[in-house]
């Protein structure tokens, strides 16, 4: 039996879901904004592609709560994850590949805020387990504002084997931990073929991943306050990730060893 339809809301939403290639089978706009001229590259992106238009009244929006929908909707087929063996061959035909892998992060907010920032940093794939983790559900497209429109997801039975196999195609795996013996992530190499992990919100890595990454990174807490959520700590590295990419670091130290 196929999935049923999702919802997603808000016009950033909307438009990254029609610019994105999604299959869009409704756009819906309230009665309120029929003639509204902000919106008109939506509704002109939804009829080029033959996406029909629909009007509902206010009430009808009610159904989203405290969501800031902005009185767009879209009706949209639900997510399709990406193939890890095609994801594979793609990734190994590059020499500078980014991959983001979440450990069992079951916020769905968390989770989009997350493939916001991998999509915005340029990552190639964001893994995730396929039990024990919240899925690429309307909330999550919410929260990952346009991002699952274009950011490969892929969900995998097993993230250690996952871990290992791109180990053997070459990518140096980062952990990122709360853990003291971790490395501050501003001492770590991140170019080449590089992914990075992100451990749950209460638990953080679990133990088999944390032993099957290369190098355990922390970002240093100089406050009150313990810990960063885990799409913020991602946000922070993967932008000293972008900054390396762009400008290799040149200082003693930063050199991470080479792959048995």
């Amino acid at each position: 039996m196929a999935e049923a339809d999702e919802t997603i809301v808000g016009v950033h939403s909307v438009i990254e879901a029609l610019t994105g290639g999604e299959d869009v089978k409704a756009v819906i706009v309230g009665e309120r904004r029929r003639d509204d001229r902000a919106l008109k590259e939506l509704i002109d992106r939804a009829r080029k592609r033959g996406v029909p238009v629909q009007t509902q009244p206010e009430a009808w929006f009610r159904r989203f709560g405290d969501v800031r929908h902005q009185r767009v909707a879209a009706r949209v087929a639900p997510f399709e994850h990406a193939d890890w063996a095609e994801m594979k061959k793609r990734l190994a035909t590059k020499a500078d590949a980014l991959v983001v892998v979440a450990d069992h992060i079951e916020d769905p907010q968390n989770l989009g805020a997350i493939m916001r920032a991998a999509e915005a940093a340029g990552a190639d794939a964001l893994v995730v387990p396929d039990r024990r983790s919240a899925g690429v559900t309307a909330a999550t497209r919410r929260a990952a504002a346009g991002a699952a429109s274009h950011l490969p997801v892929i969900r995998v039975p097993n993230i250690v084997r996952t871990i290992e196999e791109l180990k053997q195609d070459g990518h140096w795996v980062n952990g990122l931990t709360a853990a003291p013996a971790a490395r501050a992530y501003t001492e770590v190499d991140f170019r080449g073929n590089c992914t990075l992990v992100v451990g749950s919100e209460g638990s953080g890595l679990g133990r088999l991943v944390a032993e099957r990454c290369d190098t355990l990174i922390a970002i240093p807490m100089l406050g009150k306050v313990a810990s960063l959520n885990a799409a913020t700590a991602v946000a922070v590295v993967l932008y000293e990730a972008v900054r390396q990419r762009r400008q290799p670091l040149v200082k003693t130290g930063t050199s991470r060893p080479v792959n048995p």
